[in-house]
């Protein structure tokens, strides 16, 4: 879904129907998914043998050193084509002689907001995340009138700053942080009582996908489009998009319980290298936005299937580079690339086996 939201634009379909601003308000606001996802498996998986510099230090691998190294050509080609795209004339005058520490400021300025590509603002958002995780695991020890009532509280601040007005935001990690708390203690309290949401809401799929195409459909009768951006301080109405991707959540969680105990190596092996599509789905985004304008091509007699065809190719080119890569280099493709193949290698590993165990 994040890739899907990010390709439409390359695949030239233009929304200008209902059909099509319906679709792209059904799949705005996936990285809540993402959100969801980590907060379940930080209690699933870490919490129970948490050591915070342990977990810093795998984070660190993870998702920081990734971030470090795809950024450097991004950043490069930035600082040249766009030299003034952060405004340092507090700090120093743009001249030949200070050019370097102009660089350098501007560098350090990308690095903090991870403006300088699509979607990289994830990885400044989350490192600040895991440097709050103690707090995480003591709302995991807290009880379920209390978790309720910090979610609520969490969920509310999220409905009224909505997401960061503009990746030029600075300090818009800081802001994620209090848009998307919510949903990451989400996904801890539905890992924790997972067993009594599984029991409530066995066979209510469709009430709770129903409730996300009722919010969609009133969002797009509204005239709204995509994701709620404003400011921190600014008052812009409320956030429908956050609201949506809790029943949403919901949705995916008790559909998807269905089919744990299947073995796919095609669906193992997308989860393996699910942080290197993230990473890399960019990289392929421009490529191809990149020989579109050199031999002048177009898609818009065609848009929804070039879509279709562009998400599935750039989810295949990310899996496969990854798999590629892991070929040449086994040892560096975590750090570089943030994949792990062991994860393919091993469907039922520990985390798997305590859901499927939970559930019998």
């Amino acid at each position: 879904m994040i890739v899907a939201i990010h390709a439409y634009s390359a695949a030239d379909l233009v929304l200008d129907s209902y059909t099509s601003r319906f679709l792209f308000n059904l799949v705005s606001g996936a990285t809540l998914n993402f959100i969801f996802i980590s907060g379940f498996l930080f209690y699933l998986v870490f919490y129970e043998k948490f050591e915070f510099f342990k977990f810093v230090k795998g984070r660190i691998d993870r998702y920081l050193k990734p971030y470090l190294f795809l950024s450097i050509l991004p950043i490069a080609i930035s600082l040249l084509t766009m030299p003034m795209y952060w405004d340092n004339s507090i700090i120093i005058d743009f001249n030949k002689d200070t050019i370097g520490t102009w660089h350098f400021i501007s560098t350090l300025k990308y690095l903090v907001s991870g403006a300088h590509i699509t979607a990289y603002w994830y990885i400044p958002f989350i490192m600040l995340m895991v440097l709050l995780s103690p707090l995480f695991v003591a709302f995991v020890k807290l009880n379920i009138t209390k978790q309720l009532i910090i979610f609520g509280i969490f969920l509310t601040v999220s409905m009224l700053i909505h997401r960061p007005f503009e990746r030029v935001e600075l300090f818009q990690a800081v802001h994620s942080v209090f848009y998307f708390t919510s949903i990451y203690l989400m996904g801890i309290i539905c890992a924790i009582h997972r067993t009594k949401i599984y029991e409530v809401l066995h066979k209510k799929e469709l009430y709770l996908l129903s409730i996300v195409l009722l919010i969609v459909i009133w969002q797009t009768n509204q005239g709204h489009l995509g994701l709620y951006k404003t400011e921190f301080f600014v008052y812009n109405g409320i956030d429908l998009v956050v609201i949506k991707m809790v029943f949403f959540c919901l949705f995916f969680m008790i559909w998807l319980h269905r089919f744990e105990h299947v073995k796919s190596y095609v669906i193992s092996t997308i989860a393996a290298a699910s942080f290197t599509i993230y990473f890399l789905h960019v990289y392929f985004l421009k490529g191809i936005n990149i020989v579109k304008d050199y031999f002048n091509l177009s898609f818009e007699n065609y848009p929804f299937i070039a879509y279709i065809l562009l998400v599935m190719t750039i989810i295949f080119l990310s899996t496969i580079t990854a798999r590629l890569l892991y070929r040449l280099i086994p040892n560096y493709t975590r750090i570089l690339i943030g994949y792990n193949k062991r994860a393919a290698k091993n469907p039922k590993s520990k985390w798997t086996r305590k859901l499927i165990f939970s559930r019998k």
